[in-house]
């Protein structure tokens, strides 16, 4: 029953979800072209012998001026190292993502996400982690179409167990769009 309120409440609001776009206004009768964004994030994270490198390219569709939806995909490269063990793991996923402009520069979110990874270290043992953050962002303007977004969700798919990449159910996010 959890699971179908969870899936309920996804479609209800990915239905009805758009990344702010600085001030850009959508003309009435615009492209396909013009209607598509481009952005992502990337990271860089290390310390005490471990580091994390991820790339995470969006793509999304101005339905309106206020709504949008989107896809995109995630590459992480994790490296651990100590003088008991060493580990590194290619992890990859995928993402679609609804938006919906509240007042500027808040805007509602909700984003489906799946991440294969190796489990424990163990290369044999490959993984998929579902993820589905819903919260709230901030879109600041950086010029014309693009803008730089400040997101923060809580995933409500989230399991506390071992070997889970995550460690917490929030999940917060910086990302360009343009």
């Amino acid at each position: 029953m959890k699971k179908f309120l969870v899936l309920l409440f996804f479609v209800v609001l990915f239905s009805t979800v758009q990344a702010q776009k600085g001030d850009y206004e959508l003309p009435e009768q615009s492209s396909f072209t013009d209607r598509l964004y481009y952005g992502g994030g990337f990271g860089l994270a290390g310390g005490s012998g471990g580091i994390s490198i991820s790339l995470s390219p969006i793509v999304g569709y101005m339905v309106s001026n206020r709504v949008s939806l989107g896809l995109g995909i995630t590459y992480r490269y994790y490296k651990y190292e100590s003088s008991f063990d060493s580990y590194s793991d290619n992890q990859w996923g995928g993402q679609v993502f609804g938006r919906i402009n509240i007042i500027r520069p808040l805007f509602a979110m909700v984003q489906y996400s799946f991440l294969n990874y190796s489990y424990a270290g163990d290369q044999n043992d490959r993984r998929v982690i579902e993820r589905l953050p819903i919260g709230l962002g901030i879109s600041q303007p950086i010029g014309g179409r693009s803008a730089i977004n400040i997101t923060a969700g809580y995933d409500v798919l989230y399991i506390d167990n071992n070997g889970s990449p995550y460690g917490s159910p929030w999940v917060f996010g910086v990302f360009f769009s343009i």
